[in-house]
């Protein structure tokens, strides 16, 4: 357990530094991806309308995956400090995945299809408030998760 609490943050910061490579590359002007700005429509329609061939392919393929990845160890990360807490303190973190799960379909079909209602945006920017919500909550919890491990351990 104690090779989980070293690994998976380093894994995870490892992956985020890839991500972070691959969102700087569907920048469009001062506009970042989905993942990173509460997209009004109009906003929407310009970010996804100013992706060129390549940065729609790239948000499709290895940043979606990268995204996915990092998903994945986050949740793993902020999960180990308090699942021996019970599973209702692992909520926030399944929460989060969840969330960020649904947003990366979202935006995917908006990629893919094209934005045809404002009700697809606000989809969107609600699961991407959603993830950051939950992922906040879940930091406080890992984060106690961790001092009580310490203080238990007497460290």
């Amino acid at each position: 357990m104690r090779v989980l609490y070293g690994v998976l943050p380093i894994a995870a910061a490892l992956t985020y530094g890839v991500w972070q490579h691959y969102a700087a590359q569907v920048y469009v002007g001062d506009l970042p991806p989905f993942d990173l700005h509460f997209y009004d429509y109009d906003e929407a329609l310009v970010y996804v309308a100013g992706l060129n061939p390549d940065a729609k392919a790239i948000y499709l393929g290895p940043l979606r995956s990268a995204d996915t990845a990092l998903m994945l160890l986050l949740a793993a990360t902020l999960i180990v400090p308090v699942w021996r807490l019970g599973w209702l303190w692992c909520l926030p973190a399944l929460a989060y995945a969840t969330f960020d799960f649904f947003e990366n379909g979202t935006v995917a079909a908006l990629l893919t299809h094209g934005i045809r209602e404002a009700g697809e945006v606000d989809t969107v920017t609600l699961l991407t408030l959603s993830k950051f919500v939950t992922l906040g909550i879940a930091g406080v919890l890992a984060l106690w998760g961790l001092w009580r491990m310490r203080g238990r351990n007497g460290g």
